[in-house]
């Protein structure tokens, strides 16, 4: 059986119940931050992003935005250390 994999369109569709398993089967950590009383969590799944807005910590989900865009990234950026990415290339 071949995995399903949805684009960002397919994905908005969903209720967010499902939106949110296929983010614990699938979605990959990217980062995440604090917004005012908010926590925001970052993931990649398949070819876009996602961000979850918690109301309490990983507890009550406010609101998902998503995103096929790279900018979504931006917020996220100072958490992405690169040193040692190069070791063993020559």
């Amino acid at each position: 059986m071949t995995k399903k994999l949805f684009n960002v369109k397919e994905f908005d569709k969903l209720d967010e119940a499902l939106q949110f398993d296929l983010l614990q089967k699938d979605g990959v950590y990217v980062g995440k931050r604090k917004l005012a009383k908010q926590t925001v969590i970052l993931f990649q799944l398949y070819t876009f992003y996602v961000e979850v807005y918690y109301k309490n910590y990983r507890r009550l989900i406010d609101h998902i935005i998503t995103s096929d865009n790279t900018n979504i990234l931006e917020p996220y950026l100072d958490q992405v250390h690169v040193r040692g990415l190069n070791k063993g290339k020559q």
